[in-house]
């Protein structure tokens, strides 16, 4: 397994023979959204935060399929939508997202399933989140994933969710040997937090012990309130720092 950090919540996972593109935000730096925040500096800046650490092209290499966790302007906005192969498989969260990306012109849209989903050799089970501290001020609906297969270890990317107890029951119940959660602590006015920060990383380190975390979504998005050098320091100060991967974009990190 590998897995290539390329920007924000953007990742390649090679994985059983594929290769999953998660939740592609491809548009140029400066060029996204501007997320309403209650900070009036963060408020005015248009997101992304960064560039690209490769091409469009270097980054679509060989790609089988995307996953889209929701189709939210950072995770799959209609600027990346229209640079993609239209005929290239996606796998995402809900009826709602699957005629939202139909809309774009895409021709293989297939939902997620909580029983699992084939895809190859790859079994791909959709996992419940909550994009924000409670039901009632949250973001809208989102999901996780975790990837199994044969000879290969348990991987789960939680998505845009805070800790509560839906993230439990997918550590409980699959067990992953590798966590991939969503850690600047973005906050959205009104709304408030919307996902894991510094505290929440901790309790997901504590919950699984024996599992590796690996910390996406950082340094990319305007409302932001978590840096990787400021969870790297909190990390450290709690003795997690081994427990915790937190690749810089570009990075690829591999795992036999």
């Amino acid at each position: 397994m590998r897995i290539q950090q390329i920007r924000n919540a953007t990742i390649r996972v090679e994985y059983g023979n594929k290769v999953f593109l998660v939740d592609p935000w491809l548009v140029e730096k400066g060029s996204g959204m501007m997320a309403p925040s209650s900070d009036p500096v963060k408020a005015k800046t248009r997101s992304p935060l960064t560039d690209l650490p490769f091409s469009v092209d270097e980054i679509m290499a060989g790609v089988d399929a995307l996953i889209v966790t929701h189709v939210h302007p950072d995770h799959f906005d209609p600027e990346t939508a229209k640079m993609l192969d239209k005929a290239l498989p996606i796998l995402t969260d809900s009826i709602e997202s699957k005629m939202r990306i139909e809309s774009y012109g895409y021709l293989d849209v297939r939902v997620l399933s909580d029983e699992g989903t084939k895809y190859g050799d790859v079994m791909l089970f959709r996992t419940e989140g909550m994009h924000g501290e409670s039901p009632e001020r949250c973001a809208g609906k989102v999901c996780g994933v975790v990837f199994k297969g044969e000879g290969e270890p348990t991987l789960y990317i939680a998505g845009d969710s805070v800790y509560y107890e839906g993230v439990e029951r997918a550590l409980d119940c699959f067990e992953p040997d590798y966590v991939v959660v969503n850690s600047c602590g973005a906050e959205l006015k009104g709304v408030g937090r919307l996902i894991m920060d510094k505290e929440d990383v901790e309790k997901v380190c504590l919950h699984c012990r024996e599992a590796t975390v690996i910390a996406s979504h950082m340094d990319a998005v305007n409302h932001l309130t978590v840096t990787r050098e400021e969870l790297r320091a909190f990390l450290g100060e709690r003795g997690l720092d081994k427990h915790v991967l937190i690749p810089e974009d570009g990075e690829t990190l591999v795992f036999e």
